[in-house]
């Protein structure tokens, strides 16, 4: 439905008779318009074909000067806004030279009725400016919803069409040269660029669509993907950059894989990125693979995993809450710092005692967490406990805390 046209003044016999007067030299009022149109980009470059912007300049002045005269409105007529908005968002005209160009009919047709006005009608002219702006601004406005809606349905369409070609791209793991270049295109991106490829946890996707909003208006080549009923991101990094930019994703919680070094490599970076966002770690801000391996280790394990946890904290599990307690906050801290004076420094308790926890843990459990085999061996175990928060998620926050803060 369309929105009526209200004049602000009722046109009197003098206006209706400029009016008639205008219908009859039309073409002369079109010629003017679209000499001043074709010097106008995209315009001059034929963005639409001239029959067509001929036949809209024709129809536009007519529908103005009925507006404008108090005429009625045939049917033929009743829909050429609609028309010249769609028209134009197909044609990829911006909608500022648009509505810089439906405007300038305004201009021509005051000129038009100045021209042929007589001086003693000339006050009841000036006195009818209100009406002629008001029909010009109601064509205008209804031109410019009509190219938003389209603009909208076009929007869409393309963001289906970009998902079903990387989801192509993903399937086929990048084997397909013309996929890839398909892509490229599709995306806007540099085959060759190095890629940042982030996935949202289920529980928590909004921040991450939030992200690439905010990446997409600063004019950063970036997409989002549903994969797995969760978004992910694939954005083109900045050239010489090779790691992630801190901004980007600061406190948004999602799995981050390493960088893809070209668009062939965004498959295998996605499967990294979504499974990392399956891990709790991924839900407090970006977690890295270097962040989360030992829960990644610990649930590939299975059946082993259980088994290694089993034997390695077997006696530890005799021990008393509070012993035990102690113990994994040290080798926790020690995990995390590799400093025993670093770690009496945190827990406020003097190196020996340190110390004599170190070797306490290594009697129990028989890993000596100052040797980096048998460190690593106790941290996937660890990650393997079912009775107990593991220690990988408290060596997770700090690690990812100390890269957010250096970054």
């Amino acid at each position: 439905m369309h929105t009526p046209f209200h004049a602000p003044v009722t046109p009197d016999e003098s206006l209706r008779r400029l009016v008639h007067a205008c219908l009859d030299d039309l073409d002369e009022l079109v010629a003017v318009f679209l000499a001043e149109l074709r010097a106008m980009e995209p315009y001059a470059s034929d963005a639409v074909p001239w029959p067509e912007l001929r036949e809209h300049a024709e129809e536009s002045m007519e529908l103005l000067l009925r507006l404008i005269g108090g005429g009625s409105v045939p049917d033929r007529l009743s829909d050429l806004c609609e028309r010249i908005g769609r028209s134009r968002a197909q044609a990829g005209v911006p909608l500022e030279v648009l509505l810089h160009a439906v405007r300038m009919d305004f201009r021509v047709l005051w000129d038009a009725l100045v021209r042929r006005v007589s001086q003693q009608d000339l006050p009841s002219l000036v006195h009818s400016a209100a009406l002629v702006w008001a029909a010009v601004d109601h064509h205008t406005t209804r031109i410019h919803l009509a190219y938003l809606a389209e603009a909208a349905v076009l929007a869409r369409e393309q963001e289906h069409e970009r998902s079903q070609l990387v989801a192509r791209l993903l399937t086929t793991d990048a084997r397909d040269p013309q996929v890839v270049a398909q892509v490229a295109t599709a995306l806007d991106v540099a085959p060759g660029a190095d890629f940042a490829v982030a996935a949202a946890p289920l529980s928590e996707t909004r921040p991450l669509r939030h992200a690439v909003d905010g990446l997409a208006a600063r004019g950063i080549a970036v997409h989002l993907q549903d994969v797995d009923r969760r978004p992910v991101l694939i954005a083109q990094l900045p050239a010489g950059t090779r790691e992630l930019p801190p901004r980007w994703l600061r406190d948004v919680p999602c799995g981050l894989a390493p960088v893809a070094q070209a668009l062939t490599g965004v498959p295998r970076a996605v499967r990294i990125a979504v499974e990392l966002a399956g891990t709790s770690a991924a839900e407090g801000g970006p977690s890295a693979l270097t962040d989360v391996w030992p829960s990644l280790v610990a649930g590939r394990l299975g059946e082993l995993g259980d088994a290694l946890a089993s034997g390695v904290f077997a006696s530890l599990r005799g021990t008393g809450a509070s012993e035990r307690g102690r113990l994994l906050e040290t080798a926790a801290a020690y995990l995390r710092t590799g400093s025993a004076g670093a770690v009496a420094a945190e827990l406020y308790c003097h190196r020996n005692t340190v110390l004599n926890r170190l070797r306490r843990i290594a009697d129990l459990t028989g890993c000596d967490l100052t040797k980096p085999d048998q460190a690593a061996l106790f941290t996937v175990a660890e990650a393997c406990r079912r009775d107990g928060a593991p220690l990988s998620h408290q060596r997770t926050a700090a690690t990812r805390g100390r890269r957010i803060a250096g970054a």
